[in-house]
């Protein structure tokens, strides 16, 4: 490659070459609709070289390869994919929106985009009638053969352009070479060589202007687009050269010629009015470029309103899917739709498919439980709400088919929001239905919110699949909890028969065994039998749902009394196997206390424990009770249990009360503490910790001091 050439390239931003702006703009809006098909990309793709360029060099880069070489734009988006080519639109879009181009390179833009979108038709037309396999590769390098005059516009910007004032359409490669360094055919040949194509689209463009004898034996495409180029920009000047070359080349002659001119004409110029580009072009001379600054900034502002929506709807994405939570996602929506659109107020109802209807949702942080309570059959005579979902189209109250709330339940939801009307916004994703909402809105308001119709369309469809998203992820999340509480329940039940056989038996033998002994031991083993009725009754309750337990029955529990009962109980075990003294000091100021004697006495065994394990042998233990402790208005009974251990590290301090693996063993859990607050919470009391090195570790329980009247 000639080092001029590369010194041109290396000098250019390739994926910064303009774009006619409405092209982008149909791109975007294409990439955008859930029914767009292949061939509508492609063909949008194809009104412009440097976009074509652009996707083209995408898909034949190394990452792409494995899908061989690709010259077919239909192939190159399938080989992309929609959100590729959505990302190079959006790309293309927010670089040219930021990037300058003065009017007189505006106007040789587009007469290089008139010139090449009519090449690539006539190169078309020439592959068809001369059965050359690949019409669309002739189309694309028709399309692509003046490339490279965009790049030295791009690069050489003041002096390129007034050298196209007079060589638009001049075969003036040499000058072109004496001034820029290289031909526009070379460079826009170069640039496609780097692509690596098996293809002869780089040689097409890089011998558009030869002569005949040049290009004789060459390729057909090499032909195809010789001819289509000349063709495209042929005057009066130069016709019976180029009429000559068609019938040498291909052995067409004038007439069908000049029906292909006439019919390619036509196509070119409806796409010229399609896309808001206005180009004179006199039968037999040069063409000018007409398009007015004011449809330029039109187009431009349309440019850049979809970007600004395409930015704002990509930070709602992003919004919107850091909530997992139903009533949270819905909450932000409604926060979002107030910034975004200002409204004041909004409803959201999410359809039911299992009953086909529309049922209300509240948001957080709301605490307005009415919504729930509105449900609206799924029927367009029933309801507006009902008409926009099915229709899938926004609509408002104060349309002319829609000017009166006829429906009660439609005009019950205008009053609840407090507005004068209501628009409506469907939500759904692709085929899906999701709901509808319901903004409300004054008649003043219809008009500057028609103007963000599709700014409020993307971010519905946004807000669709978010919800749609957390709906499904809670309906799987309520399946796995369903079955696991089958599954628990069934293993509980097992695990109830398993372990009541023993311990009746067990109960039987304790009470041979009292009668035996004649009151001798009779308290030790009255505590041993409760503490089996407890273990029972805990395992009754095994395989119960949480909605089903049974409510406590606090009943009437002498703090002291049990305090003591255990005390006699470790007595008798753990306490006399390490030889632990135990202190006990009781304030026997305090009542019988309505609470959960089963609560109190686990959350006392676990702390028992745990000092019994902490302490060394000939340790210490205190427990000790406190009536009367008072937390702002609230009365408490205190159970302090202290040991002389080595206290607690910081580490598990910071973590005290969350499971953990225990250190202690295989045979601790490392729940013990969990439960204990866990059970202190359901108790309504609190629980607090203090250790150090140099005192041991005390726990303290506070128990609400509730008392019964004729306790009192």
């Amino acid at each position: 490659m000639d080092n001029a050439v590369l010194s041109i390239l290396s000098k250019v931003d390739l994926n910064n070459l303009p774009v006619v702006p409405k092209v982008l703009l149909d791109l975007i809006k294409a990439t955008q609709n859930s029914k767009v098909n292949i061939g509508e990309l492609a063909g949008i793709i194809g009104q412009d070289a440097s976009l074509s360029s652009k996707v083209l060099a995408a898909a034949n880069s190394s990452f792409y390869r494995r899908w061989g070489e690709i010259t077919d734009l239909n192939r190159v988006v399938v080989v992309l994919g929609i959100s590729t080519v959505k990302t190079i639109a959006i790309t293309c879009s927010v670089q040219q929106y930021f990037s300058e181009i003065s009017h007189i390179n505006q106007d040789f833009l587009e007469l290089i985009w008139y010139r090449s979108l009519t090449c690539a038709h006539v190169g078309h037309r020439l592959a068809q009638l001369t059965s050359y396999p690949f019409p669309d590769e002739s189309y694309l390098t028709g399309l692509l053969h003046r490339i490279g005059q965009l790049i030295l516009l791009e690069c050489f910007s003041k002096d390129y352009s007034n050298f196209l004032k007079q060589h638009l359409d001049g075969q003036e490669g040499e000058l072109e070479k004496q001034l820029f360094g290289a031909s526009h055919n070379e460079v826009g040949g170069a640039l496609i060589e780097s692509w690596n194509l098996q293809s002869f689209i780089s040689d097409a463009v890089w011998h558009q202007y030869q002569p005949f004898e040049a290009i004789a034996d060459s390729g057909q495409l090499v032909k195809i687009v010789n001819l289509a180029g000349r063709i495209a920009s042929m005057d009066s000047a130069n016709r019976l050269e180029v009429l000559d070359l068609a019938e040498k080349l291909f052995g067409i002659h004038r007439p069908l010629i000049d029906d292909m001119v006439e019919e390619v004409g036509g196509l070119v110029r409806q796409s010229a009015d399609d896309i808001g580009i206005k180009v004179d072009a006199p039968e037999g001379k040069g063409i000018e470029c007409r398009t007015s600054v004011h449809q330029r900034e039109s187009a431009r502002k349309s440019l850049g309103e979809r970007i600004k929506s395409l930015m704002l709807s990509s930070f709602v994405r992003q919004q919107l899917e850091a909530n997992s939570e139903l009533t949270q996602l819905v909450g932000i929506v409604h926060k979002d739709l107030c910034a975004l659109f200002g409204f004041r107020v909004a409803a959201f109802f999410l359809f039911r498919a299992e009953t086909n209807d529309l049922i209300g949702v509240t948001g957080f942080p709301e605490e307005d439980f009415l919504w729930p309570s509105v449900t609206i059959n799924l029927s367009p005579d029933h309801s507006l709400l009902a008409k926009c979902l099915l229709q899938r189209r926004i609509l408002h109250s104060f349309d002319a088919c829609s000017r009166n709330l006829k429906s009660l339940v439609d005009r019950q939801i205008c009053r609840l929001l407090g507005a004068d009307g209501l628009m409506l916004i469907p939500l759904f994703a692709g085929e899906r239905h999701v709901g509808v909402i319901a903004a409300g809105i004054g008649k003043s308001a219809t008009q500057a919110l028609a103007s963000k119709a599709d700014f409020i369309t993307l971010f519905s469809r946004e807000a669709a699949y978010a919800l749609l998203n957390v709906v499904a992820n809670e309906r799987v999340d309520r399946q796995k909890a369903e079955e696991i509480r089958k599954n628990y329940q069934l293993h509980a039940r097992k695990l109830v028969h398993e372990v009541s056989n023993p311990l009746s038996i067990i109960q039987n033998y304790l009470y041979l065994l009292s009668e035996r002994l004649s009151g001798e031991n009779a308290h030790e083993i009255r505590i041993i039998q409760d503490e089996i009725d407890r273990v029972g009754k805990l395992l009754l309750h095994l395989p119960q749902s949480l909605e089903n337990a049974p409510e406590d029955d606090p009943g009437m529990t002498d703090i002291n009394l049990l305090v003591t009962d255990l005390e006699g109980l470790f007595q008798a075990g753990m306490f006399s196997v390490r030889e632990i003294k135990v202190e006990v000091k009781l304030d026997h100021a305090i009542p019988p206390l309505s609470i959960n004697k089963n609560k109190l006495k686990q959350i006392l065994i676990n702390l028992l424990k745990n000092a019994t394990e902490a302490s060394s042998s000939d340790g210490k233990i205190t427990v000790s009770t406190k009536d009367s402790i008072y937390f702002g208005s609230g009365e408490f009974v205190e159970i302090k249990i202290e040991d002389k251990g080595p206290g607690l590290p910081e580490d598990i301090l910071q973590c005290l009360y969350s499971p953990v693996t225990s250190t202690k063993g295989k045979d601790h859990s490392g729940l013990g503490l969990t439960i204990c607050k866990s059970l202190v919470d359901e108790l309504k009391g609190m629980i607090r910790c203090d250790a150090s090195a140099a005192t041991g570790t005390a726990f303290y329980v506070y128990i609400p001091r509730i008392i019964l009247k004729q306790a009192r």
